[in-house]
């Protein structure tokens, strides 16, 4: 292995090296904006070595070339924002400056200069600029929308969140996904810092797990989100890309208070007309920014302060009247408690409303240092603290005891420094090292005790002790980044060479089922009728899991501690063809080297032929990329045209998580148990006493890890006789093993696009965009510890059939036990690559851009996008189970999870002034979109892989299809023939996802008043409303989906087996004909529910109006 990923790196040191040719300062995770043109004389030819100097007003930061022979000049690395003054002069010339000149993030402005000879009468002449709109840019070939500071401040953002924005790109697909694909395939970067959950527990960015954001939205200046960017330094995704920048100090000393608030009275009601219970939410947020020494060190800094409080006010009772309540009797919960005291000597707490707390503390501080004219330093920190109250669920049909609660922690540090040098006329560098810090745990805050469940019937359940996935749960992250771009300036070619190389360190504590976890149920033994109360009181669960460390594992709670590198080096030379044609071509690779191996397991080994050992390292990435911007005037001199496109490969990171499974679960380190008992028989019968026999020990309490364990455990060889040891278990311990294929790499996809951009009256500018992209490498799960039973008998792993009469393989028996290839093993789930998938869209979009007055845009977006595997679980297992399919080996391509098909966005802001000191705007977000996509499942278990929930119904084309052994075909038909998707899908098995949740319609709304106090100071108050729609009217501004994107159509109860061929039923003598096919069981509760609309269920606080209030001074 050392040699493979060895001789890779030296793919990066060759490019490097052996080409010798720089390229552009790839600009997908800018920090910057740059300015180039050309200046001429009287009769429009170049004139060389006239000096172009840039002064930053703000900060007196200057910026100066000189022009080249053919005239033209590039000053690259300057500040984002302005305004700008920028001088063209040249002896014997009259010197032109331009003033008022903003840039945006990346943006490259084109500022030609035409010089006339001086005369004695002649003065400088002053040219006030504008603020480009961003969409008419020379160096924009791909997918980009621009989040300027206006649009931040002006549109409504109820969350403060990076992704309120990120939905302002058309093709965004709600949730943080972008063109369809999961949104843990995005990548966010804040001045350059890698920002984005790298390991994929949360969602998207650090700190979503306890419900906080990884930066102050006050702290940002503005930022760009590329889908297709063809610049090489764009890295890291295969989704779509966030690209921030923070504000910074200046020559005045400037600040902000900001205080934003709302309560219960905030939001609306239910459908039912029931509000939220006691709810509190404050933001307290203070910016400061200035001069240290003038024109030379600045300082800003951003502090913010979230406090939230929200009530779990789910009543218990069953004489209760209204919604959120749970209808079991209070003396259900009183004996409980009584009986987790006695026997067991655990306390599980209390029945009563509880208010859980969400809060986060936010501190960014940043230096900008002008050294000199050619080097400018930035130092900045940015820090989150947060916390989370978790682990209590509490609803109609579920209740916690209130001791299961646990804080789930978050703490990071990001730090960043970067060095902006030029160096002379036409060469630039820019270096940055990046340091972050994560640190995420799940605190429990009471005594340690396994999980109980107790399952009432009819999907109600009540737990206590600690949650099965939180008992050793804890992730440190240290991540290294170190980046740098040479950039070279001759003629017409803009040339750099750069360096992109990252560290990761995980540490990852992630044991389910550590303390143990029970599930007890109503069964009956002997005659008598044993409750799940009681069962909990003898010790009798129906379900057991554990996992506890091997011998060999050298630790209690054994952690995945592993390292990875990704070593990434690239060329590009962005040249200017014609005055009208730029042309970007460049060549990336990156190299992903993991040097810890997990442990080997020889077991594994000979059961599979495949090493636990292996990873996924040294395997290169290759990523060229072309594009091209063709800008000219075809309507009129004053309407530009923009033509632009490009097509390319790029390579992201999969969520580290699907790595850390290969050193978490070799089986080497932990033993699991996992056992279904047979109550009556395995408690009682022959000898047993009178009140069976008691399974879980009386002590948890005392020791939490000292869960029951088989009579041939090394510790019960040691202590034969201990309570521990149960003869129940098998002696052969199982467990479930993460495997990885010896080629598998790093997702990446073939992507291309083509725009037309039209520049019309009135400042508005048309777009008509498409974009595809087509799958290299991406994600699979397989089981490889299942395989087809052998026909014949009903057991030991022979069934009568090989597989349904419609093709669906089976791994067991349906409805039954799974055929394992080894019983030492549960699940051996191999990480592997498919080239299958795809995403595109078509999008007409046409907006306006301005400082003041009505600016905002309308597009419609048409997306398509399938996948084999969603990848939107951290658990292989998860992964590979919970992706409906026919045959779930073989996953086949389906529509992806996150594919909006049709999306109308629509945004306006309005700032209207009067009266010299006042100031109101109104910002609109509208979005129109499809509802989510999902499958038509069987209800239970049709391949015999032990799941309910993942197979695909066969929809009959007629009665004969089927065994209906509800013989109500007319219903059912006529509910077949009600659903688009099932009706399409008939004689077959239907595809993934083809049917929709209802359309969705959002409006968000912001309105501010300003008034201009003393001089440079102001004070704004702002009202915000979610869901606005909501407010009008009840009904409006519902969001219904579905649970994990499937329903159950009909429920499976077998096959037609060769032994029932010649009987009769409903009506049907069977014939060879009919083996294999489905017997199944249509309810007419089904058709109720879609009569009624209860097939989808409402999103609860999403669904209805939500207002803030906040008050703003600025200074």
């Amino acid at each position: 292995m050392t040699t493979r990923w060895a001789s890779s790196l030296l793919l990066v040191a060759a490019l490097l090296l052996l080409l010798g040719v720089p390229t552009d300062a790839a600009r997908a995770q800018a920090t910057t904006a740059s300015i180039q043109g050309t200046v001429v004389d009287e009769t429009d030819a170049p004139l060389p070595g006239v000096n172009v100097v840039a002064v930053h007003q703000p900060t007196g930061t200057r910026y100066g070339t000189a022009t080249n022979p053919s005239g033209r000049f590039n000053i690259q690395g300057m500040r984002v924002g302005g305004p700008y003054t920028i001088t063209a002069s040249f002896v014997g010339y009259q010197t032109i400056r331009r003033e008022g000149i903003r840039l945006q993030l990346d943006e490259t402005r084109e500022v030609n200069f035409a010089l006339e000879p001086k005369t004695a009468q002649m003065e400088e002449v002053e040219v006030v600029g504008q603020r480009s709109d961003a969409v008419i840019d020379k160096d924009r070939t791909g997918a980009a929308t621009n989040v300027s500071t206006e649009q931040i401040e002006e549109l409504p953002a109820i969350s403060r969140s990076l992704t309120d924005f990120t939905r302002l790109v058309p093709q965004a697909q709600g949730d943080g996904s972008i063109g369809g694909a999961n949104s843990r395939y995005n990548s966010i970067q804040v001045d350059g810092a890698t920002l984005d959950d790298v390991f994929g527990l949360g969602d998207a960015v650090p700190g979503s797990q306890a419900g906080a954001e990884p930066i102050s939205l006050d702290a940002i200046e503005e930022f760009n989100i590329n889908i297709a960017p063809y610049d090489v330094r764009s890295n890291g995704f295969t989704g779509g890309q966030i690209n921030a920048i923070t504000k910074s100090g200046s020559n005045q000393f400037e600040g902000s208070f900001r205080f934003k608030g709302g309560t219960e009275d905030f939001t609306g009601d239910d459908p039912d007309g029931v509000g939220t219970g006691e709810f509190n939410q404050a933001f307290y947020v203070g910016t400061l920014g200035g001069p240290i020494i003038e024109d030379e060190l600045f300082f800003f800094v951003t502090a913010e302060l979230k406090r939230e409080s929200s009530p779990l006010d789910t009543r218990v009772g069953q004489d209760l009247e209204g919604s959120n309540v749970f209808r079991e009797p209070r003396d259900t919960f009183t004996e409980l408690q009584s009986i987790f005291q006695d026997p067991y000597g655990y306390s599980p707490g209390g029945i009563s409303p509880l208010t859980q707390r969400q809060d986060d503390e936010k501190l960014l501080v940043k230096l900008d240092w002008n050294i000199n004219d050619s080097h400018r330093l930035t130092l900045r920190n940015n820090y989150v603290n947060a916390r989370d109250d978790q682990g209590i669920d509490r609803s109609e049909g579920s209740f916690s005891f209130a001791n299961r609660q646990y804080v789930f922690r978050s703490r990071q540090n990001s730090l960043t420094a970067q060095l902006n040098s030029t160096l002379g006329d036409d060469m630039f560098n820019e270096a940055r090292f990046v340091y972050t810090r994560i640190r995420d745990e799940r605190d429990v805050q009471d005594t340690a005790f396994p999980e109980m469940t107790l399952d009432l019937g009819g999907g109600d359940e009540i737990g206590a002790g600690i949650g099965r996935f939180s008992q050793a749960n804890r992730l440190d992250q240290d991540l290294f980044e170190f980046t740098n771009d040479f950039t070279y300036i001759t003629g017409d070619h803009t040339l750099t060479v750069g360096t992109s190389n990252k560290f990761y360190q995980f540490s990852n504590l992630f044991i389910q089922d550590y303390y143990g976890s029970y599930t007890f149920e109503e069964f009956v033994a002997d005659g008598d009728t044993i409750s799940a109360v009681e069962a909990l009181r003898r010790g009798q669960p129906a379900e057991y899991q554990y996992s506890y460390a091997t011998q060999a594992a050298g630790s209690n709670r054994p952690e995945a501690d592993f390292s990875a590198f990704q070593f990434g080096g690239y060329v590009q030379d962005e040249w200017q063809a014609t005055e009208n044609l730029r042309l970007t071509l460049g060549l990336r690779v990156d190299v992903p080297v993991l040097p810890d191996e997990p442990t080997f397991n020889q077991t594994a080994y000979e059961a599979f032929g495949r090493s636990t050992g292996n990873v996924a390292s040294g395997n290169p990435l290759w990523s060229p990329r072309l594009g091209f911007n063709y800008d000219r005037a075809f309507v009129s001199e004053d309407l530009s045209t923009q033509i632009r496109g490009g097509a390319g490969i790029f390579s992201g990171d999969p969520p580290y998580v699907f790595i850390s499974n290969q050193y978490s679960n070799t089986g080497a380190d932990v033993n699991r148990i996992d056992v279904a008992f047979d109550q009556p028989n395995d408690f009682y019968g022959t000898d047993a006493p009178e009140e069976g026999r008691r399974f879980v020990p009386t002590n948890i309490g005392e020791n939490p890890t000292a869960q029951p364990l088989p009579e041939n455990a090394p510790f019960c060889q040691e202590n034969p006789g201990s309570e521990r040891c149960s003869g129940l278990l098998s002696p052969v311990q199982t467990t479930e093993i993460n495997l990885v294929s010896d080629d598998f790499k790093y997702p990446q996809t073939f992507r291309m696009n083509l725009a037309v951009d039209q520049e019309l009256p009135l400042g508005l500018v048309a777009t008509a965009e498409g974009i595809y992209s087509s799958t290299i490498n991406d994600v699979t799960f397989r089981n490889i510890n299942l395989e087809a039973p052998t026909p014949g008998g009903t057991s030991d792993g022979q069934y009568p059939i090989e597989g349904s009469k419609y093709g669906r393989p089976f791994y067991g028996t349906p409805g039954g036990d799974v055929n394992r290839v080894s019983e030492r093993f549960t699940n051996a789930i191999l990480l592997e690559n498919t080239d299958e998938g795809y995403q595109y869209s078509l999008t007409g979009e046409i907006q306006r851009n301005v400082r003041e007055g009505i600016g905002g845009s309308l597009s419609y977006t048409y997306t398509r996008a399938e996948n084999v595997n969603n990848g939107s679980s951290s658990r292989a297992i998860s992964n590979w189970q919970f992706n409906e399919n026919k045959d779930i080996n073989d996953p086949s391509l389906g529509t992806a999870d996150y594919e909006i098909r049709h999306r109308i966005l629509g945004t306006l802001n309005y700032t209207f002034t009067y009266a010299d000191r006042f100031g109101t705007t109104l910002g609109l977000i509208y979005e129109g979109r499809s509802g989510e996509p999902f499958s038509w499942i069987y209800d239970g278990n049709a391949n015999g892989d032990t799941q309910t929930l993942n197979d695909l119904v066969y929809v009959p084309e007629n009665e004969s299809d089927i065994i209906l052994e509800s013989d109500n075909w007319d219903l059912m038909n006529a509910f077949i023939e009600g659903n688009e998707a099932l009706d399409d899908a008939r004689g077959s098995v239907i595809d993934r996802n083809t049917a929709r949740a209802p359309w969705q319609n959002i409006l968000d709304v912001r309105l501010s008043q300003r008034i201009q106090t003393f001089e440079g100071q102001r004070i704004e108050f702002i009202a915000e409303v979610d869901n606005f729609l909501n407010l009008l009217n009840d009904d409006w501004g519902r969001i219904e989906n579905t649970s994990f994107n499937n329903i159950t159509a009909w429920a499976f109860e077998g096959y037609v087996t060769p032994d029932e061929v010649g009987t009769r039923e409903n009506g049907r003598i069977l014939t060879e004909d009919d083996v294999g096919k489905p017997r199944v069981n249509f309810e007419e509760e089904t058709v109720r529910e879609k009569l009624n609309g209860d097939q989808f269920f409402i999103q609860d606080i999403p669904s209805r109006w939500r207002a803030r209030l906040s008050i703003k001074y600025t200074f």
